[in-house]
C-alpha cells in the first residue's frame, strides 16, 4: 500500500466560482513505491518459477523461506502470493497454506475452453477492420518458431514461449484492451500446462502457427475456425500426453 497519505485540506467554494462541489489544494504528498516495486518484482519471479517449472505443482510456498531466497520482507511475498492465486497459479487452502496449483484434466479442458472463448473472436474482430494490419511481428514470432522447432524432440522453454507469445500478439492486433488483459491469464496457465506436460509432437508446431499467419495475411474468411480448430487439437494432444504420462493423479 501507500504510505504517509496525507489527508487533504477541504476548502468549501462558493457555488458561482464555476466548480461542482468542494474541491481539494494539493498540499499533500504521497511518499514513493519502493514496496510496491518489491512486490512487483516477487511476483514476477514467483510467476515465472511456477511456470517453468522450477516451483513445481502442488508445491508449498512458505513466506519466510521465499523472502530469505528473494532477499525480500514477508509482506512483499504475501502480497505477490495473493496476486498469483488471483492468477489462478496459485490456491490458498486453511491449515495448509498457500502451494502451487495442481492441474488436472478439467483444469486443462477449462484453460482452454476459455481461450476458444477468446481467440477465434480476435480473430473476428481482425476481419472486420478496415484499416490495415501490422504482422511483422507475428511473422517474427513464426520464423523464430520455425528455427527453433527444427530438430528437437520436446519442446524447449523457448519454444513454448513462442508458442504462447503467438497467441498473445494475435489477441492484442484485436485492439481489445479487455480480451488482451483476460488472455494474459490464460497464458500463463497455458504456459504452466506445456511446462509441467513435455513428450508433445512438434512436427506440426511451427506449419499450423504459419498456417494461421497466411490466413490473417489473406483475409481468410475461415481464421477464425482455423484458430478454434487449433486450440481444440492442442487441448486434445495435452490430454492424451497427460493419460499417457500421469502416475495416478490429475484427474
Amino acid at each position: 500500500m501507500l504510505s504517509a497519505i496525507r489527508h487533504p485540506q477541504v476548502i468549501e467554494q462558493p457555488p458561482c466560482s464555476g466548480k461542482l462541489g468542494n474541491t481539494t489544494v494539493t498540499d499533500w504528498s504521497i511518499d514513493g513505491l519502493k514496496r510496491e516495486s518489491t512486490t512487483e518484482q516477487a511476483t514476477q519471479a514467483l510467476r515465472s518459477a511456477i511456470i517453468s517449472g522450477q516451483i513445481p505443482q502442488g508445491e508449498s510456498l512458505r513466506e519466510v523461506q521465499v523472502a530469505t531466497m528473494l532477499g525480500t520482507g514477508r509482506s512483499a511475498v504475501r502480497e505477490a502470493i495473493r496476486h498469483l492465486v488471483q492468477e489462478g497459479l496459485v490456491e490458498h487452502e486453511l491449515h495448509r497454506g498457500a502451494h502451487v496449483r495442481l492441474l488436472t484434466d478439467e483444469d486443462v479442458r477449462d484453460i482452454y475452453s476459455a481461450r476458444e472463448a477468446i481467440e477465434p473472436y480476435a480473430a473476428e474482430l481482425l476481419q472486420r477492420r478496415d484499416e490495415g494490419l501490422d504482422t511483422a511481428p507475428l511473422a517474427a514470432t513464426v520464423r523464430e518458431l520455425e528455427r527453433v522447432a527444427r530438430g528437437k524432440d520436446k519442446p524447449p522453454d523457448r519454444l513454448i514461449e513462442l508458442d504462447i507469445h503467438f497467441h498473445q500478439q494475435l489477441v492484442d492486433l484485436a485492439g481489445s484492451r479487455r480480451l488482451s488483459r483476460a488472455h494474459e491469464t490464460l497464458a500463463a496457465e497455458a504456459r504452466m500446462v506445456l511446462h509441467h506436460h513435455p513428450v508433445l509432437p512438434l512436427a506440426d508446431y511451427a506449419f499450423q502457427h504459419r498456417e494461421l499467419l497466411t490466413a490473417l495475411e489473406e483475409c481468410d474468411p475461415e481464421l477464425p475456425a482455423m484458430v478454434r480448430r487449433h486450440l481444440q487439437d492442442s487441448a486434445a494432444t495435452l490430454l492424451q500426453t497427460l493419460d499417457q504420462s500421469k502416475g495416478g493423479h490429475g484427474k
